[in-house]
């Protein structure tokens, strides 16, 4: 291996890297992933599922009338793969969970270990804009440890392996970064974190960042099953879990993926006669990653730290299960921060959110698809849900304002727009949704305070292609025009004085202009949930509008959208996109004076 390939491979020491646009994927990879699409293509192309090898030819007609639903997500997943002990025969393995997700400083943090090898190392790093280290111990006694089958639902049941005391560490988040290596020399490597809380939130920073934990667990499919599809059978299907564990490990890739990791969005503009190809999938497919990775903390909430604490805002740090469990913690803060990705919240963490709201503090959202409520169970140890009202027992109960769907659904009647001034939308510049659009925010109330000292100038563009700080799934409302600035229709329910600062154009999903010849990673029917979103946009007066013929292959049209408003004696700014940590991470001038500007004005 040449030193080029080997530096290459090395993972970031805390996550995702240090710029964006470095996260070319290597030919050799994106080739072997496109070579297994390409094979698929030469037999007549998309089956419409996908049998993994222990399926038998006489199991395939009933498997087809069981798991009917079956999209284009899995068809390149031919094995049916699933991160779990034994899933690379002769290789070494090395995983790792805790008991919670945070912890307080001075607690014993229990680490799961289990590994293929008799003994393993261990690294713990704090994460900051360079990780401090904290821990570093070698020939720890390793054991392999019984896993049921269903782990992902169940848990893993693995008993501690090493007791780490945290006392005298500061507040932050910790990566645990774990290695084994076999008698041939082969090395596994491991990855898990955990966040520290001070004894007294709020006493060496008034900002709290809140990891999206709940969406992490929705996306985890470490054992063979997320919130998205699951291993049934032998097969890989678009059937849902309902119920997850948060007592196992995070899938390869969502605490620390390698430099060559592809981005959820490409730097550059698709030309003509061009079709999308899915880095982000067919990379992990090829390489051993979770399918996933792009979903996980490494992504979003690692670059935001580094940027943070480089520019001089220290960080204290929660998750959402902590939103849900312990909202007395807040009390201290002046300001609530989320980042990135945050799809899924439970009812609790949203009273916490606007409680802390209404008595005074502010919310700084720099994240998109604020879109379904989940319930967590089990002390905080499951996660459920349905996605589908019919599915779902709660339903049929004096409870169901808590059934685990969008909260659009008029059975919820929790609008999602009340919390943070914006709903889920869509996509931009994910696949087909959008492709050639800017990639960044047209700016329509220049003289708003949060454009201060950034130059921009009504209809400017900022954030733009390579950057690309709007796009994958973003947020917005139903709106109008009137001389020249946009207001909020109403019908979304959002607060009564949102201003609509910039906006950028967004579709529900992906049309389809190949006839089925090429797989989409998020199509236009899959973006519709039964039972919830035609019902939703009834209940809200949401009226379809006929247009002429042709306007329904493309779907749900409209804008993502940067918002603010002042709710009782609070605040919240929402940038409204899961990919505006792009601008930081890459020195956009304007996405960092935006940043800067929120923050500074919100810990005043």
């Amino acid at each position: 291996m040449s030193e080029k390939e080997k530096n290459a491979n090395e993972p970031d020491a805390g996550g995702a890297g240090n710029n964006a646009l470095r996260r070319e994927v290597p030919r050799r990879d994106l080739l072997k992933g496109l070579g297994i699409v390409a094979s698929m293509a030469a037999a007549g192309l998309s089956p419409r599922f996908v049998w993994g090898a222990d399926v038998t030819p006489e199991a395939k007609e009933a498997l087809k009338k069981k798991y009917p639903q079956l999209y284009q997500w899995t068809l390149i997943d031919t094995q049916g793969t699933r991160e779990f002990p034994g899933w690379r025969p002769g290789e070494p393995e090395i995983w790792c969970y805790t008991e919670k997700m945070s912890y307080t400083e001075g607690d014993l943090v229990d680490l799961r270990v289990n590994t293929t090898e008799k003994t393993f190392a261990v690294k713990i790093a704090r994460e900051s804009h360079e990780p401090e280290a904290v821990l570093e111990k070698n020939g720890v006694r390793g054991m392999r440890q019984s896993t049921v089958d269903d782990a992902a639902i169940k848990g893993c049941n693995w008993k501690p392996s090493l007791s780490v005391n945290t006392k005298g560490w500061k507040p932050g988040v910790y990566v645990v970064h774990l290695t084994a290596q076999d008698e041939t020399g082969k090395t596994a490597a491991g990855e898990h974190f955990f966040v520290l809380q001070s004894r007294q939130p709020g006493s060496t920073s008034k900002i709290c960042l809140v990891l999206s934990t709940c969406t992490y667990t929705a996306y985890n499919d470490w054992g063979g099953a997320n919130h998205y599809r699951s291993i049934r059978e032998g097969m890989s299907t678009d059937v849902l879990e309902p119920r997850l564990s948060t007592q196992r490990p995070w899938g390869r890739g969502f605490v620390v993926v390698p430099k060559e990791a592809p981005d959820v969005l490409e730097s550059t503009t698709p030309g003509p006669v061009w079709h999308p190809e899915y880095p982000e999938v067919l990379w992990p497919l090829a390489n051993h990653y979770s399918r996933h990775y792009v979903e996980g903390y490494a992504t979003y909430a690692h670059r935001f730290i580094k940027w943070a604490e480089k520019n001089g805002y220290q960080l204290e740090v929660a998750t959402q299960h902590d939103l849900h469990q312990h909202p007395e913690i807040f009390k201290n803060y002046k300001c609530l921060l989320f980042v990135g990705h945050d799809e899924y919240w439970s009812w609790e963490m949203r009273d916490t959110v606007d409680s802390f709201v209404n008595a005074g503090g502010s919310a700084a959202r720099f994240g998109g698809n604020f879109w379904c409520q989940v319930r967590l169970e089990d002390g905080g140890k499951t996660q459920v849900c349905y996605k589908d009202i019919s599915k779902d027992p709660v339903a049929k109960t004096d409870q169901k304002a808590r059934t685990a769907v969008g909260w659009d659904a008029p059975i919820v009647n929790r609008p999602a727009a009340q919390t943070f001034g914006l709903h889920a939308m869509g996509y931009s510049r994910y696949g087909a949704t959008t492709p050639r659009s800017s990639g960044g925010f047209t700016v329509y109330r220049p003289w708003h305070w949060i454009f201060d000292k950034t130059d921009l100038y009504y209809g400017d563009d900022f954030g733009i292609a390579p950057v690309n700080i709007f796009g994958f799934e973003v947020d917005g409302l139903d709106y109008v025009v009137e001389e020249g600035v946009p207001h909020p229709t109403g019908t979304d329910h959002p607060p009564d004085n949102v201003q609509i600062l910039a906006m950028a154009l967004a579709v529900g999903g992906e049309p389809d202009r190949w006839n089925g010849k090429v797989l989409l990673n998020a199509p236009m029917h899959q973006s519709v949930h039964p039972g919830d979103d035609d019902a939703a946009d009834a209940a809200h007066g949401r009226k379809k509008i006929v247009f002429e013929p042709g306007a329904e292959t493309v779907g749900r049209m409209g804008c993502g959208m940067m918002v603010y408003f002042e709710r009782e004696r609070g605040r919240v700014f929402n940038a409204g996109s899961s990919t505006w940590v792009r601008g930081l991470e890459m020195d956009d001038y304007y996405t960092q004076q935006i940043t800067k500007n929120v923050l500074d004005r919100f810990l005043a």
